[in-house]
């Protein structure tokens, strides 16, 4: 528990550092967070986002799990808003910061850990429950994705990006005790002594899942109650941009 509280403080004094220097090198990336209308960048978003067909006058609402001071969904799709959510087991330590250095995000980050989302939102609240390098942070991501799918409606979606092996490169320092990986097309979350196939824990008649990964990222999407299009399977094959990979910032602490 100590580590684990240490670990804490060394993500808050990352972000800290970060907000206070604009992004440093990553200012684009800083800029997409703090504009009211930036675009979801994310391309399995995106492809997600244009497969529910919300027409002209329907908004998607998204979810974002582990969002950090400032949410890296983006505020709008084709033009128009979306709804997002915003969550983090640390948002009542990223607040003051923000406060201090004079930020405003779009959407203000809720305190709240990814395991209790049922018991804040209750079921089929959002139409995409979203999560970018933040799961291999937590204490049970097996037990997230699992109220990341009850909180999301019949015919929505899950998406998950994660840096391949991200614990392995950071060589299990600060918050990176957990390991996102694609094997034989499952997605599998390992460390030491510990590894379970989260594809074998999903019913296949609820939903369906899909897992894309190259040396970098492993991308998940997860359907519930309807197959994936076979242009959200490409979509997660697309490049992601490196303004927005913030983990390449974080400097390993003995």
């Amino acid at each position: 528990m100590r580590g684990r509280r240490r670990a804490l403080k060394e993500e808050i004094d990352y972000w800290e550092g970060w907000l206070a220097t604009r992004g440093g090198r990553y200012a684009d990336g800083f800029a997409y967070l703090f504009d009211p209308n930036s675009e979801v960048g994310d391309s399995a978003l995106r492809a997600v986002l244009a497969g529910l067909n919300k027409g002209e006058q329907g908004t998607a609402s998204i979810l974002d799990v582990g969002a950090g001071p400032a949410s890296t969904v983006g505020q709008r799709f084709c033009g128009r808003p979306v709804v997002v959510t915003a969550v983090d087991p640390l948002a009542d330590d990223y607040r003051p910061l923000l406060l201090e250095y004079g930020l405003e995000p779009p959407v203000w980050t809720e305190r709240l850990e990814g395991e209790r989302l049922v018991e804040r939102f209750g079921r089929e609240r959002f139409d995409v429950a979203y999560a970018r390098n933040a799961l291999d942070h937590a204490v049970d991501p097996v037990a997230i994705v699992e109220n990341m799918l009850e909180v999301v409606r019949r015919g929505g979606y899950v998406v998950l990006r994660h840096v391949r092996n991200e614990a392995v490169r950071q060589e299990y320092t600060q918050l990176h005790q957990w390991n996102f990986d694609e094997r034989a097309g499952e997605l599998v979350v390992w460390r030491p002594d510990e590894e379970i196939s989260i594809s074998e824990r999903l019913v296949p008649e609820t939903v369906s899942c899909h897992v894309e990964a190259n040396d970098t990222w492993v991308i998940v999407v997860i359907a519930k109650l309807r197959h994936i299009p076979a242009d959200i399977l490409a979509a997660m094959r697309e490049p992601w941009s490196e303004a927005f990979d913030f983990s390449a910032q974080i400097a390993l602490k003995p």
